[in-house]
């Protein structure tokens, strides 16, 4: 892998993690003003199950960020394999 990929996944992953992250805590409005009680997780304005949205926000959020510990502990190994190749 060249090191401009390299670097450029990096910088998309933690913009998907601000994003999902976004995208969770926007859900939690809609469930507050959406709802007619806080145990309820259907919203009467659109009918999405909000409660499952956010869990699935945040374990994207969660997998983007175990990616990029994978993607710095491996970093060697993975832009040296692209030079070895190259030889």
């Amino acid at each position: 892998m060249r090191k401009a990929i390299y670097i450029i996944t990096l910088i998309l992953l933690i913009i998907g993690i601000l994003l999902f992250e976004f995208m969770a805590l926007n859900s939690m409005v809609s469930l507050k003003y959406e709802t007619r009680e806080l145990t309820d997780c259907i919203s009467i304005v659109s009918g999405i199950d909000l409660c499952n949205a956010i869990r699935t926000f945040h374990i994207l959020a969660i997998l983007c960020g175990l990616t990029i510990i994978g993607l710095m502990i491996y970093r060697k190994r993975i832009l040296k394999q692209k030079s070895e190749n190259e030889i």
